[in-house]
């Protein structure tokens, strides 16, 4: 007499990820556990391996992140080039990107990018007192300076215009054309940074750390050390757009009439404007 058995259905096989929620193959790190001469004992309990694996998902999801960030820098970083007129991407582009994006800036705000008009600073207890200045073979042609055109506007307002250095030019406040998160880069930057060092660093950082960064096409007054001027007038410098003209000029009149207001309302009398504003 035949005795027949009833086999049961068997339900859907699920793999130690799936059943840990994972990603990354759970079996396949037992067994590289087991197999490997990481662990004295050959022994694994399973869910050590679930542990390993949510660990490895966890930082390479981590890495993801991070080169997204990556590209979204690069996004605005080809931006600026693009306000600049420029088919290629250089440094100053870079840095520009990363001081005008809020979370970037936590990130990479720490960051001197090489070949980006960013002046180093050295403190001076690393420099030898017994180094001397390399001679120059022939002396460094100076820029002219002078006085190329002055004339009154308005009443009590007269407008001259000086070619030179800035650092060497009379005045209460200069103009400082930066981002919104106060660099000192380009030539003005770079100028008022050598003279300045580490306590204008100060200054601004802690400017920023009670204020934050500037409004887009702001404005915000500092103290000026270690220069010719009382204060430091720095100002959100818009970038010229090619396809839109008239909107660039109208930006830049708007930074100039504050800059202008500022001035009028705390009473500074002269004030050193340099060159504002990205292109044309």
């Amino acid at each position: 007499m035949r005795t027949t058995q009833t086999v049961k259905p068997k339900g859907c096989v699920l793999s130690k990820s799936a059943r840990s929620g994972l990603i990354f193959p759970v079996a396949r790190i037992l067994r590289y556990m087991k197999q490997g001469n990481a662990f004295r004992s050959k022994r694994v309990a399973t869910k050590a391996s679930v542990y390993l694996s949510a660990v490895i998902e966890y930082v390479t999801s981590k890495i993801i992140l991070q080169l997204i960030s990556a590209g979204e820098l690069s996004e605005l970083a080809g931006v600026h080039a693009q306000r600049d007129r420029k088919k290629i991407i250089s440094p100053r582009h870079i840095m520009f990107a990363v001081a005008n994006d809020d979370e970037l800036f936590k990130c990479l705000g720490s960051v001197t990018f090489p070949f980006s008009g960013v002046v180093p600073q050295i403190l001076a207890a690393l420099v030898s007192s017994n180094a001397k200045s390399p001679r120059r073979s022939s002396p460094r042609p100076r820029v002219p300076t002078g006085t190329l055109s002055e004339r009154s506007v308005g009443q009590n307002t007269k407008l001259v215009v000086l070619r030179g250095n800035i650092l060497s030019t009379p005045g209460t406040v200069v103009v400082h054309p930066t981002a919104r998160r106060i660099v000192f880069a380009g030539q003005v930057g770079s100028a008022l940074q050598s003279v300045g060092g580490a306590m204008l660093a100060d200054i601004i950082a802690k400017d920023l750390e009670t204020n934050g960064p500037m409004e887009p096409e702001g404005v915000r007054l500092t103290e000026a050390v270690n220069m010719p001027f009382d204060y430091i007038l720095h100002c959100d410098s818009p970038s010229y757009q090619s396809g839109n003209p008239e909107d660039s000029k109208r930006r830049l009149s708007n930074v100039i009439e504050k800059c202008l207001r500022l001035c009028d309302e705390r009473g500074l009398p002269h004030l050193v404007l340099p060159s504002v504003g990205s292109g044309k």
